[in-house]
């Protein structure tokens, strides 16, 4: 393949994509601003490391961005050595960032001053992207016009198994907060469920599979062994999913619709890294509702709960 393709980026999704691309036969340019990462990622066969997002820009016909919020990326688009510096007219840049999609608008308008192209294509999975990725088993909401979208599909479905255009610029991003959310509503509410189960001596395994059969399905009770399973990782750490509800609380009062879930899981969510940590990964959010219930979900009670662990 003659396409040069730019991953600016390199965590656990961005390092994956530009692996994965390099082995498609895709010329690959990487950066990140951790040299470590952009080094690690340039031992794959046909990943060539730069030194800044400029220089990424200037060898790629598309550049793919997987950065961990929206400053992030209005620096790496439009900061110092930063891709409008570097980019050819007609650069299409793929922003695979959980952004907020007034910030992703702006950045967009900044750089088509420049000619350079702005979709999103925000990221989720059946088991959630970082473990849907290796499997190429993505699903890609995007936002952006017919036209842009339909020059991203072919890079994007070599990582995906659903792509699905939802709406113009930053729409993707849009429904991708909200499927967070919902996720995580129903995420938090099953934990709660189960733990009662828990505490009353019930198989938490089987009460799993009636909800999964029944009307209360949802993430945990499809795999309980995610919620069950010490270690188990999901992937994606507790800080960015408070982040990404912050923004859904912060986007549902812009558009005047009534946050009253939202909120809910938001404050929860910043008790979970109050008590675990930003970095700390999704799934310690069952840790502290087994604290506080008193029992894990496998039964085991809890003799104190200890709110300072």
């Amino acid at each position: 393949m003659s396409q040069h393709i730019g991953v600016i980026g390199l965590g656990s999704l961005g390092a994956n994509m530009a692996r994965l691309l390099a082995a498609d036969g895709y010329a690959v340019h990487a950066y990140d601003l951790d040299a470590e990462r952009t080094a690690a990622a340039a031992l794959a066969p046909g990943v060539t490391a730069h030194g800044s997002a400029r220089a990424v820009a200037a060898a790629s016909t598309l550049v793919l961005l997987s950065l961990p919020q929206s400053e992030a990326v209005r620096a790496a688009c439009l900061g110092a050595e930063g891709i409008v510096e570097g980019a050819a007219r007609g650069l299409l840049v793929v922003d695979t960032t959980s952004g907020y999609p007034e910030h992703s608008k702006d950045i967009a308008a900044q750089l088509a001053v420049a000619g350079v192209r702005y979709i999103d294509a925000a990221i989720t999975g059946e088991e959630g992207g970082a473990k849907a990725l290796p499997k190429r088993a993505l699903t890609f909401c995007v936002g952006g016009s017919e036209a842009d979208v339909a020059e991203a599909t072919p890079v994007l479905e070599r990582m995906a198994r659903y792509i699905y255009h939802v709406g113009p610029l930053g729409s993707g991003q849009i429904v991708k907060m909200v499927n967070n959310m919902v996720g995580s509503a129903a995420g938090v509410a099953a934990i709660e469920g189960l733990l009662i189960a828990a505490k009353h001596g019930i198989d938490v395994k089987v009460a799993a599979q009636v909800l999964d059969k029944g009307t209360g399905m949802n993430f945990f009770c499809k795999h309980p062994d995610f919620a069950l399973a010490r270690d188990v990782v999901g992937g994606f750490q507790l800080g960015l999913m408070t982040k990404d509800l912050r923004h859904m609380s912060e986007f549902a009062r812009q558009s005047d619709v009534p946050a009253l879930v939202t909120d809910h899981i938001f404050h929860l969510f910043e008790l979970f890294v109050r008590e675990k940590g930003y970095a700390a990964d999704i799934l310690r959010q069952v840790d502290v509702m087994e604290k506080w219930a008193g029992v894990q979900l496998d039964g085991t009670r809890l003799d104190a709960v200890d709110h300072k662990a």
